[in-house]
């Protein structure tokens, strides 16, 4: 088991909000360079969620209870128990109802292109039932094991037998994830032109080539690696200006206005 998880903020920090208890889990040898990390969250009554600007493709299993997506006119989308999610560049409000079981499998960026040949950016800010990628007599079965297993250290021995059949590594792209982890080192701030510079290729087909194995454009990857950055390594004690300096950002009204754009809210409101 993972100590904290606090370089993979999944969900928005509300510290009124005690209700929920979230388990991290490695992946083992075989699967690290595709995995993440494994997640299990419980809840134990009915809460909204919010969750954070992403770049991980993940896999979700709702092992108990209902989670239910809510949308901008207020409606609510009751999630399939086995569905997956694209990158994201703002904040997904959920609710979840009481006692609920999520198993989350998440990649590492990049590399959910190993169980589907599909373009990834066409699951960008998007949830996809998980029939999708496996047919839904596989998704049944995983949904039965996970549920019948007694600790969550079997849940994971369950799906990482799932995951190593399925996985597909030599479909990795070296330039791909050379250049995810050149925009990672540098907090996303950097450019596109940067980044291309160094390549054996043209833009046009970096840029290809990183919406279909990413999930999104290599600008707007970068942009959301810089936002997270906010979350997972913040500035103590600073104000908003020395925040959005430190961040990458311009100025401060620009900061202001990209933070608004992800969140709905001011960074007033969360630093």
């Amino acid at each position: 088991m993972m100590d904290g998880g606090e370089n993979n903020i999944i969900f928005f920090k509300d510290n009124t909000n005690n209700k929920r208890v979230e388990y991290r889990y490695e992946p083992c040898d075989a699967l690290k360079l595709a995995i993440k990390e494994y997640m299990i969250l419980e809840c134990t009554e009915s809460m909204v969620l919010e969750t954070l600007p992403s770049t991980s493709f993940s896999l979700n299993y709702i092992l108990r209870g209902s989670i239910y997506l809510l949308q901008n006119d207020g409606s609510q989308i009751d999630l399939p128990k086995a569905v997956s999610f694209g990158i994201t560049q703002r904040f997904f409000h959920f609710t979840f109802s009481d006692f609920v079981t999520l198993f989350v499998v998440i990649f590492n960026p990049g590399f959910a292109s190993t169980i589907t040949d599909k373009p990834l950016n066409e699951f960008f800010e998007k949830f996809i039932p998980m029939d999708e990628f496996f047919n839904s007599k596989t998704n049944l079965t995983m949904l039965q094991q996970l549920k019948g297993q007694n600790s969550h250290d079997k849940m994971v021995e369950v799906i990482e037998r799932f995951l190593v059949n399925k996985i597909a590594s030599n479909n990795l792209d070296g330039i791909i994830y050379d250049s995810i982890s050149e925009i990672k080192k540098k907090r996303g701030i950097i450019s596109i032109k940067e980044l291309v510079n160094k390549l054996p290729i043209s833009r046009d087909t970096f840029e290809k080539r990183f919406r279909h194995l990413v999930g999104t454009t290599p600008k707007k990857y970068a942009s959301i690696v810089r936002f997270r950055n906010l979350f997972e390594n913040p500035v103590e004690n600073s104000r908003l200006t020395d925040i959005a300096l430190d961040a990458g950002y311009y100025d401060q009204s620009h900061f202001i206005k990209d933070f608004k754009s992800c969140t709905g809210k001011l960074p007033s409101d969360c630093f």
